[in-house]
């Protein structure tokens, strides 16, 4: 197939889009979709391909395969090798016994399969897994095992057919995607078969499903409108936003747009596509695109927090370094070899795949005992001297599937009053709900220890990643309107008089997903009832995965909190009329030189949370009887 520079500039649009979403420019809040329109470039460079071996009738299995391996595992397996030696020097044992997990699956192109089957609310934080972004290189890997194959069997029909049945595959895999990005969000994510028709998406137009255009007016206007919604894609879409769904129509029309006007003549984005910048950015962006996550997760872990602007800065300068010499010295050899001694020079012969596969096999296979080992050995406590990670409690007084419900559970799961109540029932006395997240649900170990001392009984109502918001609806989180919807039927049937609102206020607002016009009508709603509401501020989240790890490993019993008081604001002004606490108070010393507060994460008697920012039973129960005073004590503004 002709080379196509346009091309090379659309992956630079593409992986400079993820490079700065995943450096936090905020700007850039949609820059995920880099990682759609390259679904859409593959389908379009591999159908291309393939359509051209089938015309030419040397279209073979084994020479595809042999192709794919040199264009997409040698740097692939280089960055694989170097970041699980910076993972046995920077990772903890618990750390490193994940990260080895994820190498096996990586290397056996599953790992967005594990990732989909490893998701949920208390994993550990995605953003620092250094190989979290090869679950677009486990799409990709298992679209060119069934593609060709599909192609295989194709092949003694008409062209005609062929674009039927991707046009059939292409319809199947969207309608699933729409379906499951509501229900099944972390599905829709990571699996094939809802992400396929982004990449058939592409080979459609290498099939020619659309006719090549000759007028150069409809060319430009195409063009001009496919880039618009690559744009828009980036800069208006946001982690808020259900994708893939009927959001990722925008980047992968754009793509395909761009793709097919430039197929069919010059136009004048294509003209800027194929500046000379834009060209060698796109030559050598799957290698950065391999090397810029482990090399921003590690920055991170190495800092204990996220990285400035300058230091983001120098990272991005070091990212592209490193990614020109992965391409400059391995992906180009290994792509394009000299011949044997003697031979012309040019493409090693595709007439010996025997020898490929069977180093890509020793290769598969060493990388993958190694995570092996990694994973029998949990992590290789042996490394450290006097590592002894402790059990930290708190987690397991949740109430986990019963009254805190997990993603999958819908409303009803929710037992009711009696089977949720936390302490010994108390006749005649007022009930108050605990009704968020789980940083609701983390308070409970601490109103267990006091609530025998509280003149109220508490119910606990509380759901995974669902804020107490009325009728907002949660990307990831389909339960969630219809489980806070219930609350006010809950407070009017049960008599409830004083509800304790609590939630990672912080986590919402990063999303865009914090509605506060619609917090400030459900507290509205709520104290016209004659409800006393106390509300509970952000608690401090850290960086780190498990605090004992960093106490170890960075020699400190204090942490950056990666939350500052941003979230609080607007929560106190969105929440006029209830009484707010400032939970971050009892444990961070703000300081007005830094952005972000020093927090304390334990004392003597052990540590007061059990993750990354989740209260242990002990930070639960100090904080609790911190503020038990409050809770206790009724406002007179509340007419009590």
């Amino acid at each position: 197939m002709t080379y196509r520079p346009d091309i090379d500039g659309l992956r630079a649009v593409s992986i400079l889009s993820v490079l700065l979403f995943h450096a936090k420019f905020s700007l850039f809040s949609g820059g995920y979709i880099g990682v759609d329109v390259f679904f859409v470039i593959s389908g379009y460079l591999i159908g291309s391909i393939v359509l051209n071996d089938a015309q030419r009738g040397r279209f073979s299995l084994a020479d595809f395969y042999v192709r794919r391996i040199r264009r997409i595992l040698p740097a692939l397996f280089a960055a694989l090798a170097v970041t699980t030696v910076l993972a046995l020097f920077l990772l903890s044992p618990q750390e490193l016994k994940s990260f080895a997990q994820n190498l096996a699956a990586t290397t056996l192109f599953s790992s967005n399969i594990v990732y989909y089957l490893k998701s949920g609310y208390f994993e550990n934080a995605a953003e620092m897994n250094p190989l979290l972004h090869t679950w677009s290189l486990g799409v990709e890997q298992q679209f060119y095992i069934v593609f060709p194959l599909a192609v295989l069997a194709l092949i003694p029909y008409r062209r005609s057919v062929w674009v039927a049945v991707l046009l059939a595959a292409a319809a199947a895999s969207f309608a699933l995607g729409v379906s499951l990005v509501r229900d099944h969000p972390v599905a829709a994510f990571y699996l094939l078969p809802p992400r396929l028709w982004e990449l058939v998406l592409g080979a459609l137009l290498a099939f020619g499903a659309v006719p090549d255009s000759r007028s150069r007016a409809v060319r430009e206007l195409a063009c001009a409108v496919g880039a618009a919604l690559i744009l828009v894609s980036v800069f208006a879409l946001s982690e808020a936003t259900a994708f893939p769904g009927y959001a990722a129509l925008l980047p992968c029309l754009g793509a395909a747009l761009v793709i097919h006007a430039g197929r069919s003549g010059p136009t004048a984005v294509g003209r800027a596509l194929t500046l000379r910048p834009m060209v060698f950015i796109g030559l050598i962006s799957y290698s950065m695109y391999i090397w810029h996550w482990p090399l921003m997760v590690f920055a991170r872990f190495y800092k204990g927090r996220d990285l400035s602007t300058k230091e983001t800065l120098i990272l991005l300068a070091a990212i592209a370094a490193v990614s020109v010499l992965s391409w400059r010295l391995i992906e180009v050899p290994f792509r394009k070899p000299r011949a044997a001694s003697g031979a012309q020079s040019g493409v090693e012969s595709d007439r010996q795949p025997a020898k490929v596969f069977a180093r890509t096999g020793w290769a598969m296979a060493g990388l993958a005992g190694v995570g092996l080992i990694g994973h029998l050995s949990n992590g290789l406590p042996q490394r450290f001297a006097d590592y002894a990670p402790q059990d930290i409690s708190g987690r397991e007084l949740y109430k986990e599937h019963t009254c805190f419900l997990e993603t999958d559970q819908p409303p009803e799961a929710w037992p009711g009053l009696e089977n949720c109540r936390i302490g010994s029932p108390k006749a005649d006395a007022p009930t108050a709900l605990l009704w968020g997240d789980s940083f609701a649900a983390h308070y409970v170990p601490g109103l267990q220890a006091v609530a025998d001392t509280l003149p109220f009984n508490i119910v606990q109502y509380t759901a995974s990643g669902c804020p107490p918001i009325k009728d907002l609806s949660v990307n990831a989180r389909p339960n969630c309107q219809e489980f806070n919807r219930r609350v006010e039927e809950l407070i009017d049937r049960n008599g409830i008089r004083i509800v304790i609102m609590a939630a990672r206020w912080e986590w919402y607002m990063d999303t865009n997903a914090l509605d506060l016009r619609r917090l400030h009508e459900t507290v509205d709603a709520l104290l016209n009832r004659g409800i006393r509401i106390v509300v509970l501020g952000q608690s401090p989240v850290f960086r780190f995965r498990n605090p004992y790890d960093h106490t170890y490993f960075m020699k400190s019993e204090r942490a950056y909190s990666i939350t500052g008081q941003a979230a609080d604001q607007p929560v106190i002004a969105a929440t006029q009329g209830a009484r707010f606490i400032d939970t971050s108070d009892y444990f961070c010393d703000p300081d007005p030189c830094k952005a972000l507060p020093l927090c304390r994460i334990r004392d003597d008697q052990g540590f007061y949370f059990l993750d990354q920012g989740h209260f242990s039973t002990h930070g639960s129960t100090l904080i609790v009887q911190s503020i038990q005073e409050i809770l206790r004590a009724p406002d007179p503004s509340y007419g009590e």
